[in-house]
């Protein structure tokens, strides 16, 4: 019988982390293992999970101390002896710890999936509760070991992995009609941006950089895809800007890829990101970028080579760069493709599935 990989999610929502838990579930599968997700019932997440035929445990997870959830995961483990569990957020780590704890020996190795940390970081859930933490970034290693508390040997950076041929097929596909309507109107120059609608994001520092280029760049748009708080806040910003005919809030934009593949520039202006994916996808898809010289993304271009690094929160600063972008799109798309070679190999799923079975001790049975 094949072995058995057990991830948990008590999230209801589905982001990035909890697409690439599915992905690697995918890839596993497709190496001869066997993996299951326990997940809240009539979640976001199993409805998506089971759309893509994976297979699930409803568990409640309602608190970090879930007795039935504990139970559940226990009687689970002890029927199919996984080799390994992986997971992610408070709830489900904590009821998954205590539920291996219970098996004595024969328990799966934990590995926990870390993609931020909120407030100060407790040295005790990553040196006892889990065998290892994986990262997405160096940057969210070194701001977890300012707890000189925190054991680095337990902190392991895995870089996510991402579908680039998915990802190609995706960007092959048309675009909902009305913004396909909209963006006929001009051919004016494409500035894309795929995020939450949250202050961190940057938004505000875009818009004030086109109401500086308005006489330079006057038929620049500015297309904002994702949905958030920020919302109405930038809209209103737009409008006492003067830019609200060439900025678009556009809401979710499903598949991002096929805008992101429209786009002249992709732009990721945060103020804190501890890694950040659409860069990566919009250089997997051979498109200029434009990014926040902080937290992680650092990592995932390179200055004057794959893209451009801009400060963050400084509006002159990205109105110069996406000047300069402009006004060199052949160097851009240069940058571009000598990026897209950069990722796709950096962040290939083969690799990012092949780290995972390293840390937790499976990469012997020669996958």
């Amino acid at each position: 019988m094949r072995d058995w990989v057990l991830f948990t999610e008590s999230s209801p929502n589905v982001g990035g982390q909890e697409l690439q838990l599915m992905q690697q579930m995918r890839e596993l599968g497709e190496r001869g293992f066997r993996s299951v997700l326990a997940c809240r019932p009539q979640s976001r997440v199993m409805e998506v999970a089971r759309q893509r035929g994976l297979d699930v445990l409803p568990l409640r997870f309602r608190n970090s101390l879930h007795l039935p959830s504990i139970l559940a995961l226990h009687g689970w483990m002890r029927r199919h002896r996984p080799r390994l569990a992986i997971c992610h957020s408070g709830h489900d780590s904590n009821n998954l710890a205590i539920a291996a704890r219970l098996m004595g020996r024969g328990r799966p190795f934990l590995l926990r999936s870390r993609t931020y940390q909120p407030g100060k970081a407790s040295a005790w859930s990553y040196n006892q509760l889990v065998d290892a933490t994986m990262l997405p970034s160096a940057y969210l290693k070194r701001c977890l070991l300012e707890n000189p508390a925190i054991r680095a040997d337990k902190l392991h950076v895995v870089y996510p992995g991402i579908d680039f041929a998915a990802l190609d097929q995706a960007a092959a596909l048309p675009l909902p009609a009305a913004l396909e309507q909209w963006l006929s109107r001009s051919s004016g120059p494409l500035l894309v941006q795929a995020a939450m609608l949250r202050g961190e994001k940057g938004h505000r520092t875009v818009l004030a950089a086109l109401a500086l280029l308005k006489d330079k760049w006057p038929d620049a748009r500015y297309l904002i895809a994702g949905e958030g708080p920020e919302q109405q806040a930038i809209a209103e910003l737009a409008r006492q800007l003067g830019l609200q005919d060439r900025v678009l809030l556009a809401g979710v934009v499903s598949p991002v890829a096929a805008l992101l593949a429209r786009a002249d520039l992709v732009l990721m202006p945060s103020s804190y990101e501890p890694l950040g994916m659409s860069q990566i996808e919009a250089l997997g898809l051979g498109v200029p970028v434009l990014a926040s010289d902080t937290g992680g993304i650092p990592e995932t271009m390179r200055h004057g080579e794959t893209g451009m690094l801009v400060a963050p929160e400084d509006s002159a600063a990205w109105a110069a760069a996406i000047d300069q972008a402009l006004t060199q799109p052949a160097l851009m798309k240069a940058w571009a493709q000598t990026g897209r070679d950069d990722v796709r190999s950096r962040f290939a799923p083969e690799r990012n599935l092949r780290q995972i079975l390293t840390l937790s001790g499976l990469d012997a049975m020669g996958v």
